[in-house]
């Protein structure tokens, strides 16, 4: 039970302000004896933005935003399908767009909405949002808003969701893999290897498909022999360890490739494969020792090769007179291969014994953070973009090892710079953006391999003019390093100052634009913003001044403007197992010290003892018979249905399937009771003399005519169990001129939506029929009542589908699932649920829902069966038999 540990703050209509759309008290519309506000669209035509006073809150704690909403023709356009607009909803000033309440839309009355959330910001304010990045039609009223503080912990995962091993913890949260590990190096490595051999053997495999797509063996073992080579003795001894633990950790967990346990040596060329990658266009631009001799030189910049290294991230850093409130505010989004971005999603938090603790992006097996976004409890953030490759210093350390020591023992900007600097080998060159909290410094470095610029804002250095603000893109600012791009003063001529791509020109406009008001929106939007969002980004990572000191970060997996990434065929040759990201959407994570609780799933409930059992097929009757009139023809469809029962390999699942289809036609009530005739009869006699008569009656009287008369037993009278809660996944084929899918907007709306589009895509090329698709929020109360429903996402994700469940519905905890008695908390299950709507006609309800956003999408692919509920992992059907007769809540 929720306390309260404060009085709640409750929000007059005089304290809402419009940014966007109007909003006006309304005193003929009340609630609670009190005047509302009402929201309309201004001139603009706009979406709605409509802000309460600030409020005072303690970062960290938890809140609840509670509200009473409700709509008059609320309709909401689709926009440029660039994100997904919700209808009326509640949220915070600090929340990215799609952190929200419940929204409604078309004509509701007064609906009580509430959203959870810890405070990341000191002074926060309530919103009042419409259609975000679109526009919208009708009114709209909202009343009774307030904020309240809450004795509640923070939305920790399903306890049967997290595994541990010793004080090391996993588990799932949003598309993300929350990985904490502490300890000395060898026992922090070997924890991180022992909870993930799995994701660690697949890490392996997709690297070594990086290197060489078409024949991996012997690309891994090219990349094994470099990383033992050039890399390995450029670790010192601690991260070394730590790569040692990972592998022997691994190892023990079952973790193998290529016939062998994975070792230190796979684990150090999956922390180089990057450079590994770079050493080639690095080595052409390496002086040889001729340059000035007029010789005719390498290609220096081919720019075909040149694109997939480069054009990889987009960042800023901004603090001062750029932001809101003089405060630092820094965020990055990686543009990235999809072989590796699939698996760059660990959260990985290492509490170390030596050093600062750290949260960082990364990925199975790693040690740094690969796409580079690190933040540590003294409050420094350290991100960067790549810039063109700059000379091979054989002499020098991988970036993976400077990057993770700065990291973890960097306490402000100088200490992160010279950890950066010492014994650089050049390779994976960056623009690095570094932010601390505790003083809001922030700095840009460039760092070539010979050749740096610092820029720091303590220090009053903007490039451009840019004051307050720094970004990166790709493009090196400082033409003393790219100086490092010409070695032979002889050779071609290259224009080396800097020229602004596009990305740098919309970074600018938007400095222009927001200059003085830059906060988490400005992120939130920017990375939603083309051309700073493209075809390749993966992710946003947005963090401030206020949060950053309690290891607090907001975090999104897929694509910033919820667009579906979806494998090309040439990605799909690249690497077979590319299944492409799905936007999960925006979530907090939060470095805590107290592990989460974890719990054995309960045992599965004993199946009792099947009534009927399989026969050979070579003992059953063969031949057929014609019924005498429609009266007899129970004898007929009976004996043949009843037959591919008890050949099947399951006959009580199928049995079952029979009683399960009676309300979905005449023809298949009428097969249901010829079948269970057939079963009593069955059961009366015995199964051995059941199937003795029925192979004499069809040896006397195959190819005849026969009637009731002539069958030796009389047809028994009796009533089939009604059809319950339960439906079979098949029978929407029969239903899809009735039906509508709805999919949940709450969360991971990208992926819902495009799951919504593939779904009836394919419906409509299997069937030929066309079903209209609704947001959670448009689901009007007729339709609920009167259409087969088939929602799209868990109920978390789908606030119709929370509304209005289902009878029997599984039962839904977070991203975990409970149905036939057992628990899945894997982000590759999914379930496909047939079941009946709670109404007075008990409408057909499908529920599609993967316990990741990625699994969600290919459950649309999933071809209904004549199943009760399916469960997929990676898009297969992995359910144990009964999976048509078992109930799904136990």
């Amino acid at each position: 039970m929720m306390m309260l540990l404060a009085a709640a703050l409750l929000f007059a209509p005089n304290d809402w302000k419009p940014l966007r759309s109007t909003a006006t008290v309304d005193p003929q519309v009340i609630h609670d004896g009190k005047a509302s506000v009402r929201i309309e669209p201004d001139a603009n035509g706009r979406d709605a933005l409509v802000r309460g006073q600030e409020t005072r809150l303690t970062i960290g704690k938890r809140y609840v935003l509670n509200g009473w909403l409700k709509t008059q023709g609320l309709t909401v356009s689709e926009g440029n399908r660039s994100s997904v607009p919700t209808g009326l909803s509640l949220s915070m000033a600090s929340m990215p767009w799609d952190v929200h309440s419940e929204s409604v839309g078309g004509n509701r009355d007064w609906t009580r909405v509430q959203l959870k959330f810890t405070a990341t910001r000191g002074n926060d304010a309530a919103e009042i949002r419409i259609a975000p990045g679109a526009s919208f039609e009708g009114k709209s009223w909202v009343a009774g808003v307030s904020v309240e503080e809450i004795n509640e912990a923070p939305a920790w995962p399903s306890k049967i969701a997290v595994k541990s091993f010793g004080p090391a913890y996993r588990y799932p949260k949003a598309g993300w893999i929350y990985l904490h590990i502490e300890g000395q190096p060898y026992e922090r490595g070997f924890q991180h290897g022992y909870l993930m051999p799995k994701e660690i053997e697949g890490y392996l495999d997709r690297s070594a498909a990086e290197v060489n797509s078409k024949d991996r063996a012997l690309g891994w073992e090219q990349a094994r022999t470099i990383a033992n080579s050039v890399f390995l003795r450029g670790f010192d001894e601690e991260i070394l360890a730590e790569m040692k633990g990972i592998a022997d950790g691994a190892a023990a967990s079952g973790a193998r490739y290529q016939g062998r346990k994975v070792d230190l040596i796979d684990i150090v060329a999956a922390n180089t494969i990057t450079e590994i990658g770079l050493l080639n266009p690095a080595s052409s631009i390496t002086p040889t020792g001729l340059e000035g001799l007029g010789l005719t030189p390498p290609a220096y910049y081919d720019p075909r090769k040149d694109v997939s290294i480069t054009e990889r991230c987009s960042a800023f850093a901004a603090t001062g007179k750029a932001t809101k409130d003089g405060r630092m505010v820094i965020g990055h989004i990686t543009w990235w291969p999809l072989t590796l971005a699939e698996q760059t999603n660990v959260m990985l938090d290492v509490k170390p014994e030596k050093g600062h603790r750290v949260l960082m992006q990364s990925y199975p097996g790693g040690i740094q953070s690969g796409t580079d976004w690190y933040q540590n409890d003294a409050g420094v953030i350290l991100t960067e973009t790549t810039i063109r490759q700059s000379p091979f210093n054989i002499n020098g350390t991988p970036v993976a090892y400077r990057a993770r020591k700065a990291i973890q023992y960097g306490d402000d900007v100088d200490a992160v710079v010279k950890h950066l600097s010492e014994r650089n080998n050049g390779l994976y060159t960056n623009e690095w953006l570094i932010g601390d909290a505790k003083n809001d410094e922030i700095a840009m470095f460039e760092l070539g391999t010979n050749r740096t610029k610092l820029w720091r804002s303590s220090k009053n250095e903007w490039f451009n003019g840019t004051e307050g603000f720094y970004w990166g893109c790709n493009n090196s600012k400082d033409l003393n390093v790219r100086l490092e791009y010409v070695p032979d003063p002889k050779g071609r001529p290259v224009h080396l100052p800097f020229q602004p791509t596009a990305r740098d020109l919309k970074w600018q406009e938007m400095y222009a634009q927001y200059k003085g008001s830059i906060d988490e929106q400005f992120a939130f939007t920017a990375f939603r913003t083309a051309p700073l969002v493209s075809g390749s980004a993966f992710d946003s990572k947005v963090t401030t001044s206020e949060m950053a000191p309690k290891m607090m970060l907001w975090a999104l997996l897929g694509k910033p403007n919820e667009r579906e990434w979806v494998p090309s065929r040439w990605q799909k040759e690249s690497y077979e197992g590319n299944e492409g990201i799905h936007s999960s959407g925006y979530s907090l994570f939060q470095a805590h010290d107290k592990a989460p609780e974890s719990a054995l799933p309960p045992a599965a409930p004993k199946e009792p003892e099947p009534t009927i059992h399989k026969v050979e097929e070579s003992k059953l009757w063969k031949g057929w018979v014609l019924p005498a009139s429609e009266a007899d023809e129970w004898i007929t469809l009976g004996s043949a249905s009843y037959r591919q029962v008890l050949a099947s390999d399951n006959p009580a699942e199928v049995l079952e399937s029979y009683r399960l289809k009676m309300d979905d036609s005449p023809l298949d009530l009428k097969a249901a009771r010829a079948v269970f005739a057939f079963d009593e009869i069955r059961k009366q006699m015995g199964d051995e003399a059941f199937v003795k008569m029925m192979e004499s009656f069809y040896t006397t009287h195959t190819t005849k005519t026969v009637s009731s008369a002539d069958f030796p037993v009389k047809r028994p009278d009796l009533n089939i169990p009604a059809v319950g809660p339960e439906a079979l996944l098949s029978s929407l084929i029969g239903k899809l001129g009735n039906a509508v899918i709805v999919y949940g907007t709450d969360m991971e709306a990208g992926a819902n939506r495009y799951a919504a589009e593939v779904l009836q895509s394919q419906l409509n090329g299997w069937y030929e029929t066309r079903v209209p698709i609704r947001r959670d929020f448009e689901l009007s109360p007729a339709e609920c009542g009167s259409k087969t429903l088939i929602f799209i996402g868990r109920p978390e994700t789908n606030s119709a589908l929370r509304a209005e469940p289902p009878s029997n519905l599984p039962r839904f905890e977070g991203a975990t699932f409970e149905v036939g008695g057992k628990t899945y908390t894997d982000q590759r299950d999914g379930l496909a649920w047939a079941g009946r709507t709670r109404c007075k006609n008990r409408e057909l309800a499908i529920v599609l829902a993967g316990n990741s956003a990625v699994e969600t999408v290919r459950l649309a692919e999933f071809q209904p069966r004549q199943k009760v509920w399916a469960v997929t992992q990676h898009g297969q059907d992995v359910s144990p038999s009964g999976s048509s007769r078992r109930r799904a809540r136990n």
